[in-house]
């Protein structure tokens, strides 16, 4: 009986985490209409995902219905909606187009078996509890990834926009293939995938409000139906089976397994940190609480579910989740709403998309990949901080010369790097006082605000970082300029309140610099040491190395010892470039 309580109790905690159970009988109407929005704006977006996937187009509304179904019960978050995204598709046709015919059976079961993998990475992380993996790629290394992708994307569809059929894959001899192949593209083809382009714009330009993709679709296929462009040498999707598949298990092989696996970690490393920023983002924007490692959960349940639909793997989609939340979606509902409209048009209308132009499709995916690409971002960035715009500039031109998939890890990579270039050179400034104000303060924003002093043979210096092994050696180096430049130097009292942690390797350069600093009778201090910095000092021998006389809890107080140690002393004015470049980072 206690087991069946607990149990029940389980259950009931996860249902009053899932954003159904936010539903509000006020709010019914409008959790309608947003489903509704949803439905009209997923239709065309998942047909044109799963052909960008190498998916039959049927296989793209599979996914997003499987999805939806299970994100509705299971996450955290009330606006976001969960489908085939285009960075991910195009990580699923990189990884398995080299196995398989893009469209075949066989690509079909590996599709399902790598989004199986997915969801399975995605429980384990939840089950570690791994929601910070939301921070793991910077968004410098994001913005440059997603730009990179995007102009794959339009890479990608240009063949099929033009009636080429394009050998290349790659990125830079795709468009030169396009480019001396000019000459060879289908006329009729190509215009109709022109005026998509151009309807696109428009409806962008003149009515933001309005599903275009829905309208482009009623209107290119009805012009295509009434024109009989097939007959002109024109692609058209074809008829879509009607319903739904049978629930299938794929048939799942080790060799399989881990040929797929690294895609498949990639795939995870991509839509995790998405998925919890977006659902984070619209939670802050609606005044309520998500759990990251919930969100982690429901996206690995909905790829579980999409993977025995015959699906690929899916994220939480941005445009989607805008319109949703634009159009009143205030739970859950609004997303199960749209999944059972989709079912609907699976059952029954889904044969209306036959006389569809492959080029039209196309055009829709350049258009998505034009809007995806972020200039804008990146240009702020560069006014910001033009090491993290460089960074995300290497990663774009990283992805298109090595493709999506080993992107992903290029990404990641220079995210570590982004960090420990950082952590190696932080910022640093030598303290003084500053006339009329109480503390000790930077010498760059004392010159700034005010007449400022140092007491003479006293360098107080603070250290913006965590003191390890990257950033020890410049640390030291640091101690030993300055002490070289004032040559009257007899105590080192550094600040350490912004010092959180301390490594062994860290450890023996300060027991080293305290040696150093004896023979040449300097007495090296701190200042404002917290309990971590405190504990790992004397885990380390620092403590016994410099006696426990040598700490203080607050900078004044050392100045206090200071004055009594050598009452001669007199405050030194602060030249207004005497410590000029300590500040900044090297």
């Amino acid at each position: 009986m206690l087991h069946d309580t607990g149990q029940t109790r389980r259950l009931l905690a996860l249902w009053q985490q899932s954003g159904l159970a936010k539903i509000r009988r006020d709010s019914l109407s409008n959790d309608l209409a947003a489903g509704i929005s949803v439905c009209v704006v997923l239709i065309p977006a998942c047909v044109a995902y799963a052909d960008l996937a190498g998916m039959p187009a049927q296989n793209g509304l599979y996914t997003a219905l499987a999805g939806m179904l299970v994100y509705a019960l299971f996450g955290s978050s009330r606006q976001v909606i969960v489908g085939p995204d285009a960075a991910i598709a195009l990580l699923v046709i990189a990884a398995i187009s080299p196995l398989a015919q893009p469209g075949s059976s066989q690509y079909i079961v590996l599709a399902a078996i790598l989004t199986l993998e997915v969801g399975v990475l995605m429980l384990i992380a939840a089950k570690a509890k791994l929601g910070a993996i939301a921070d793991l790629l910077s968004k410098p290394v994001l913005l440059g990834f997603m730009n990179g992708a995007s102009l794959i994307l339009i890479a990608s569809q240009l063949g099929k926009w033009s009636g080429l059929q394009l050998i290349e894959s790659a990125f830079f001899p795709r468009m030169l293939e396009l480019f001396s192949r000019a000459s060879e593209m289908h006329g009729t083809t190509l215009i109709i995938g022109l005026l998509s382009l151009a309807f696109l714009a428009l409806m962008r330009l003149l009515f933001p409000r309005l599903p275009s993709a829905i309208v482009l679709f009623i209107v290119a296929i009805s012009a295509a139906f009434l024109l009989d462009v097939g007959e002109r040498g024109v692609a058209l999707l074809g008829q879509l089976p009607k319903g739904i598949p049978n629930l299938n298990t794929p048939q799942i092989s080790w060799n399989q397994i881990s040929t797929l696996l690294p895609a498949a970690a990639g795939i995870a490393l991509l839509a995790m940190p998405e998925g919890i920023l977006l659902a984070r983002a619209f939670a802050q924007k609606n005044h309520y609480e998500i759990s990251p490692n919930r969100e982690l959960m429901a996206l690995g349940l909905a790829n579980l579910a999409a993977s025995l639909w015959q699906g690929f793997a899916l994220g939480a989609s941005q445009s989607r989740t805008a319109i949703n939340d634009a159009a009143g979606g205030q739970s859950a509902l609004s997303g199960l709403i749209a999944a059972l409209l989709l079912l609907l048009f699976l059952l029954f209308l889904s044969g209306s998309l036959q006389y569809l132009p492959v080029t039209t499709l196309s055009a829709l995916l350049i258009f998505a990949g034009f809007n995806l690409i972020d200039t804008r971002s990146w240009l702020e960035m560069y006014q910001l901080d033009r090491t993290a715009a460089i960074f995300s500039l290497i990663t774009t031109i990283g992805v298109l010369v090595v493709g999506v998939l080993p992107g992903i890890i290029v990404g990641i990579l220079l995210s570590l790097a982004y960090l420990i270039q950082f952590m190696a050179r932080p910022f640093d400034a030598v303290l003084c006082s500053v006339a009329g104000r109480k503390g000790f303060h930077d010498v760059g924003e004392a010159n700034l605000s005010g007449e400022s002093h140092y007491l003479q043979g006293l360098l107080v210096y603070r250290f913006y970082a965590p003191l390890l092994f990257a950033n020890a050696s410049f640390f030291i180096d640091r101690i030993r300029e300055l002490v070289a430049s004032d040559g009257d130097t007899r105590w080192v009292l550094i600040d350490a309140q912004a010092i959180t942690f301390l490594d062994v390797s860290a450890a023996e350069q300060l027991l080293t610099l305290n040696r150093l600093l004896e023979e040449a009778e300097i007495d090296l201090k701190f200042a404002r040491c917290n309990r971590p910095l405190r504990e790992a000092l004397d885990r380390y021998g620092v403590t016994d190395a410099l006696g426990a006389d040598s700490f203080f809890a607050h900078v004044h107080e050392a100045l206090a010892q200071y004055k009594q140690l050598y009452p001669d002393v007199v405050p030194e004015p602060v030249s207004p470039h005497e410590w000029d470049g300590v500040e900044r980072r090297k």
